[in-house]
């Protein structure tokens, strides 16, 4: 009899761990994300990077950058305090566990971040992020690319990256410092939204843009450097 009562309370402890994580799951009768989502990456753990312009995931605060684990729960350890101040349209993550974060923001954490960031695994601001320059692009980033390297792929609309003239698009070294420009200065003309990288380290930008003395136009293929 009591082995029976054991078990029978030890059924019920189950059942009732797996109704708290369906509660509090975001893929099940919990609350979710009381905005709009419109990135997201996942890690090699499986874990899941979410932004876009919220206050909460699951009722608990969370601003505009989160992480949920792979139940869909808040992974309560990640920017508990370090999100962003504004909207997040882009996130990546590099081979090394480093999470890019691409938007329309000034500040990520309690550090000036203009419109790009870089967050640790553990979900710190990295403060060492592009180098000397000047914090961040001086205008929206809209698309993130990732290449095996950890090369990271920035796309917006924007004619500065950390302090350095790129128009629209341009490509960082691991540790965020600009790489050579991928196009001269000024030499495509609008907005890149999309972007993609290959295999080989080449990559691919969509958007809407034009370059001088090109019929093709809104989509480049980069190979690689």
């Amino acid at each position: 009899m009591k082995t029976f009562l054991l078990l029978l309370a030890i059924a019920v402890s189950a059942v009732h761990a797996q109704d708290e994580v369906a509660l509090s799951s975001a893929f099940g009768a919990g609350e979710g994300v009381n905005g709009e989502v419109f990135a997201v990456a996942i890690q090699s753990d499986g874990k899941i990077i979410i932004g876009g312009r919220f206050s909460a995931v699951n009722g608990i605060v969370r601003s505009n950058l989160a992480r949920l684990n792979t139940d869909g729960t808040l992974d309560r350890t990640f920017a508990e305090l370090q999100g962003v101040n504004g909207q997040v349209s882009a996130v990546a993550v590099q081979p090394s566990g480093g999470i890019i974060v691409g938007g329309t923001f000034t500040q990520a954490g309690q550090t000036e971040a203009l419109n790009l960031a870089r967050y640790t695994s553990s979900g710190e601001v990295d403060g060492t992020f592009g180098g000397d320059g000047d914090p961040g692009a001086n205008g929206s980033v809209y698309a993130l690319a990732v290449q095996p390297d950890g090369k990271i792929v920035v796309g917006g609309n924007f004619s500065e990256v950390f302090g350095q003239p790129r128009r629209s698009i341009a490509l960082l070294n691991a540790d965020g410092t600009p790489d050579s420009p991928i196009a001269a200065e000024n030499a495509l003309s609008g907005a890149v939204r999309a972007a993609a990288a290959g295999s080989d380290a080449s990559f691919v930008a969509g958007g809407q843009f034009t370059f001088p003395n090109q019929n093709a136009r809104n989509v480049l293929r980069v190979p690689a450097r």
